[in-house]
């Protein structure tokens, strides 16, 4: 096994859901910590000293402090937190809150901390460097946040609610990302045009990151389809995929067409690094075996995501 898989192997468990609630708990507070440190940090130490600029709430706070640049940052922040929570409890209800409130105090609180230490990461002006530093930063709070189910109560936020009540056929990405659009173009005119650009590159960074932290990280799902080469082996190997990976396994019969044999499939929905697992034991069991593996965007059911939530897809 290679050091590449190990490493995916160690982050998918480092982010599975424990099964105690003290654990539970320990967790997502580690988790909350985790992301506000991440997208807190990279607006104080970079962001701003580098008069930098992106879509999202930062950018809406870096607009707003820089027409009343006496207002501290943290307060701008803070204050926009809250109204969007309320928005959020008022359309979703209580159970929406739930997933915001905890980034929703941890952020501002974070960048009140940052505010009063004298540190600015790059030791001169570089936005080209700085763009990509805060997309990297962004993307591992959002993706690190989304593990846990919170929302930082921005405008993912917003693009929730909006999906929830208006946009239904939406994904929450699309309806976010022309939010993002428009808070860019508008510090194209309060800022210029080439702090809006490098604005541009720090959202596609953050993207790229998000996407790799959500389907390297905590496996994002997969559809593993399994034919054994002989049908007395398909129990061997459901047995190994209930027993050691934990994960439910479906069979159904197939006949091929060719040699007209009727023959088991196994199906089972795991992260990728589950899959690695189930692909180790499948080869050394059952060499001649048939198997394939598809992308999974989302999955409702037991275990899995509520499918009366409103979700990130």
């Amino acid at each position: 096994m290679g050091l590449k898989t190990k490493i995916w192997e160690g982050l998918s468990y480092m982010w599975k859901v424990p099964e105690s609630k003290a654990m539970r708990f320990l967790r997502n507070a580690l988790i909350v910590i985790v992301s506000a440190f991440f997208g807190s940090s990279v607006q104080i130490f970079v962001m701003i000293p580098n008069g930098m600029t992106s879509g999202g709430m930062p950018g809406i706070a870096r607009l707003i402090t820089h027409a009343f640049p006496q207002i501290s940052y943290s307060l701008v922040y803070y204050s926009l937190s809250m109204i969007i929570l309320i928005i959020a409890f008022v359309t979703m209800g209580k159970k929406e809150v739930g997933r915001i409130i905890a980034l929703a105090f941890a952020y501002p609180i974070m960048l009140f901390i940052f505010e009063h230490i004298d540190y600015v990461m790059l030791d001169s002006p570089d936005p080209l460097l700085a763009s990509l530093i805060i997309g990297v930063g962004y993307g591992l709070a959002t993706g690190i946040g989304y593990i846990g189910g919170f929302s930082s109560g921005g405008t993912d936020t917003l693009a929730r609610v909006l999906k929830f009540k208006v946009f239904n056929y939406l994904r929450v990405g699309d309806i976010q990302m022309v939010m993002d659009v428009i808070i860019i173009l508008v510090s194209a005119f309060v800022f210029n045009m080439n702090v809006a650009l490098y604005a541009v590159v720090t959202a596609v960074v953050s993207a790229k990151i998000i996407s790799m932290v959500m389907t390297g990280f905590s496996g994002k799902y997969v559809q593993f389809d399994i034919i054994t080469s002989h049908n007395d082996m398909t129990d061997v190997i459901s047995e190994y995929i209930m027993n050691e990976v934990h994960r439910a396994v479906t069979s159904h019969v197939n006949r091929g067409e060719y040699s007209h044999e009727e023959r088991r499939t196994l199906t089972v929905i795991c992260t990728p690094a589950e899959s690695v697992k189930i692909k180790k034991f499948v080869a050394d069991t059952d060499p001649d075996a048939f198997a394939t593996i598809m992308p999974i965007t989302s999955v409702w059911g037991k275990r899995f995501s509520d499918i009366r939530e409103v979700d990130n897809v």
